[in-house]
């Protein structure tokens, strides 16, 4: 059970990698291109609901937070498993 946990878990994190790199992807041709870019969506969205803009950018502080300073244990530790 652990295992299928640690495979959903790692194909979300690489799903959300690629949907990140396929969105800066379609940024820089946009921005070469003279298209619209995806900033020009989010800008209106994030001036007529500031509240919710706010809160999604602190979950997600948060969760980078989380996982790229968590708890200094583990196999990659100085220190070793606990």
């Amino acid at each position: 059970m652990l295992n299928l946990l640690g495979n959903i878990f790692s194909w979300t994190v690489t799903a959300l990698f690629g949907a990140i790199t396929i969105l800066l992807a379609f940024e820089s041709w946009a921005l070469l291109t003279n298209h619209e870019p995806v900033t020009d969506y989010i800008r209106p969205a994030v001036h007529s609901y500031p509240g919710i803009a706010f809160v999604i950018a602190v979950v997600i502080g948060i969760l980078v937070g989380h996982f790229l300073w968590g708890p200094a244990y583990g196999r990659t530790s100085p220190v070793g498993k606990k």
